[in-house]
Parts: C-alpha cells; structure tokens; sequence
C-alpha cells in the first residue's frame, strides 16, 4: 500500500505494448532494473503495464530492440496534478489563499469548551475568561497560563485551580472547584430542640437539656421538645445545648393530579426548509422573511461547522433549519398507566418530605376523576425523627 502512493506521488503511466511477442519487452525491463506493476494482456499481441513516469524514455528504448511499438494510455500522479495547475493560475492562487487563511485561521480560538465544573455555570466561567481576554475569536499566541490563571481565582473564589489547553483553534477550559469547608457546630451554644413537623411522639432519647414534652402528646411544627434552659431552685439558671432524639407518628395527605385526555402531534409528511451561514457569530440568512413558518410545525435545527476533528476549526458554519408540518389529535390516555404514574410521583414526593430521617408506617391510595381529570391521593402514617436545634437568646 505504501509503495502505490509512493509512486503514485512521483507519477506514473499507464503503457501499451504491441508486437509479435509483447512479453519479451516485459522480460527486457526486469533484466534492466525497470519496476513495473499492473501487467496484464489486453487482446492478441499487447500487453498492457504501468511504470514511473521518469522511466517511460527508458521503456520506449527497450521497446525498439524489442520489436514492439509501445503508448502511453494515461498519465497520473501528483507530475501530472502540477502540470495541469500550472496553466490555472486563478486556482493555484484560490488554493493558495485557503491555505494562508486556514493557517491564520488556526491562530484565533474558535470553540471553547468548559470541563470539571459543577457548582459553578459554563456562562459565568465563560464570562470572567472573556475579561481575562479569552474570548472567541482571540489571539491565542498571545495567552500566558499563569496570568489567566491567577485571574480567573480572583474572579471566581469557587476555584481552586485550572487551565487553558489549546489545540487547532479549539481551547479546553479545564477547572478544579474549591472543596467547600464542613459546618462547625459549636456545641457549647445554646440550643433548644423543637418539631420540625406536628405529630404524635412515640419516643424520646434526650442526651442533653430538660424534655418539655412526654412520649403520647401530640405536637404542632415549631413546638419546644427540649429546652436548653436548665432551672434549679438551689443554684442559677443554666443555658445548655440541648440534643435529642425524639421520633413522632406523623401523617401525609398528598394530592396529585393529571388530564385525561392529551393531544399528540400527527404528522402530515410536509416539510419546510431554509438555509443560513454563521460567519464569525454574524448569522446570514439565504432567506427572505425572518418570522419563520406559519401554522403548526416542529423546529429542527442542523448545523455542519466548516472543521475537521483533531486537524482545524473555522468560524464557519453552515444551518439548516426544518419545519415539519404537524396537527394536535385529541387522543384518550390510558388511564391505569396514568394512576400508576401519579402513584409513583406522591411516593417520591413523600420520601423527600421525609428527607431520610423516617419510615412508611401504613400507606393507602384513592383515585377519582373530576371534571376531565384523575385525582389520586396518598394517605399514609410515618415514623419520622422531627427534632431540630434552634438556637436562642439567653
């Protein structure tokens, strides 16, 4: 395989060799050190071949002392490209002119991608490296890793660390977020431990501070479980942080509902179009009106950016924007899919009002339909833990 573009790029020439015994002009080349490839027998008395451009005098020598007349057929390889250029000159200099654009082209950012974020957004990142003068269309010779660096920390304190790799027009934003420091909870404070919901309390485990409820009495959210103010009739008032455990029987309502009926898009098989160039973030339209298509119809956008993975980008870009035409039908859904889609959402809903700190006692599902919806309801009794400490004012 390497050998053929070898000779395929030094140039090459399709022979036809004619005689009374044509296979002794191919025997006259081997002996002479003549390579050739592709031999075959065209008819009765000529054999066909392919050889070098730079040893086609050579064969025609041969061909005399072998009694054989010989013709070139076709000539190929990058000799023969150059010839045919030469007398375009316009073409050489277009090709000329794309090379010495794509060459400065690959010296300005064109794509930037953001990677290793997560707290903080693309959009603010991209925002303060614009500041710091990397930007699409910015001169990237000109980037020093440790300025942009230092600069963007002092933008954005959420980062600990990153990085600006660039690579055919394309730079590679690489960050490192700030680990953020665990709450420190100062135990010496005072606190008092009240309902985070209402309920009825089932156990109590308090390991500091005065219960100002029992196990059985029902509470409302906001209600004082375990007072940090510790009195004593023989000494002063103390003010402690109170914790406890406390678990409460505590129960859930919770409604959800949805259309019976729905409207799905039926096709109709028609389908609009246009054309539109984004040259350098200025869009071109090869279109007249702006508003877009009339009626009902879908928007399906296809760009095809000039750029070869790994090789080039260029702030080209060519859309096409599609419009297939569609109408709303009025179609039943089916109703148990539906309750057991609803179903599943009041129990997700449930465990995040839970917020791991409970458990599902007993549960019960009821469905009606009213006035062109399905209304399903949850009722369901958990075993929750409601305490919560709340600092106070002593």
């Amino acid at each position: 395989m390497m050998e053929k573009i070898v000779n395929l790029f030094m140039g090459c020439v399709r022979m036809e060799a004619k005689g009374a015994y044509p296979a002794n002009i191919l025997n006259r080349m081997a002996r002479a050190g003549i390579d050739f490839w592709d031999a075959e027998p065209a008819e009765d008395f000529v054999v066909r071949f392919t050889v070098r451009s730079s040893d086609q005098e050579k064969v025609a020598r041969i061909a005399g002392s072998s009694l054989c007349t010989v013709k070139a057929l076709e000539k190929r390889g990058s000799v023969v490209l150059l010839r045919r250029l030469r007398r375009r000159r316009m073409l050489l200099a277009c090709l000329a002119i794309c090379l010495l654009i794509l060459g400065a082209s690959s010296l300005y950012i064109w794509d930037i991608e953001v990677t290793g974020n997560e707290a903080v957004s693309d959009g603010e990142i991209l925002r303060a490296l614009e500041e710091c003068g990397v930007s699409i269309g910015s001169f990237w010779p000109n980037f020093s890793s440790d300025l942009i660096r230092n600069s963007m920390i002092l933008k954005i304190p959420e980062l600990r660390w990153m990085t600006v790799n660039v690579s055919n027009s394309r730079a590679e934003v690489i960050v490192r977020e700030r680990v953020p420091k665990p709450e420190i909870i100062d135990n010496d404070a005072p606190v008092s431990v009240t309902a985070r919901k209402t309920g009825i309390i089932k156990k109590m485990n308090v390991l500091q501070g005065r219960p100002a409820v029992g196990v059985g009495n029902a509470v409302v959210a906001g209600e004082t479980l375990v007072t940090g103010v510790m009195e004593s009739p023989y000494a002063d008032t103390r003010h402690v942080h109170a914790m406890a455990e406390i678990e409460a029987a505590v129960w859930y309502e919770l409604t959800a509902q949805a259309e019976l009926f729905t409207y799905e898009k039926a096709y109709s098989g028609r389908s609009g179009s246009r054309w539109a160039l984004n040259l350098g973030g200025e869009r071109i339209n090869f279109y007249r009106n702006t508003g877009g298509n009339s009626g009902s119809c879908d928007k399906i956008t296809l760009e095809y950016p000039f750029a070869l993975e790994g090789v080039f980008t260029l702030p080209i870009t060519l859309v096409r924007e599609e419009f297939p035409e569609y109408e709303l039908v009025r179609t039943a859904r089916d109703e148990t899919a539906l309750e057991s889609s609803l179903e599943a959402e009041l129990i997700s809903v449930l465990e995040q009002e839970m917020d791991g700190r409970g458990e599902v006692i007993s549960s019960a599902f009821s469905a009606s339909k009213q006035n062109g919806l399905l209304i399903v309801t949850l009722r369901a009794e958990c075993r929750e833990d409601i305490a919560v400490e709340t600092p106070f004012v002593p």
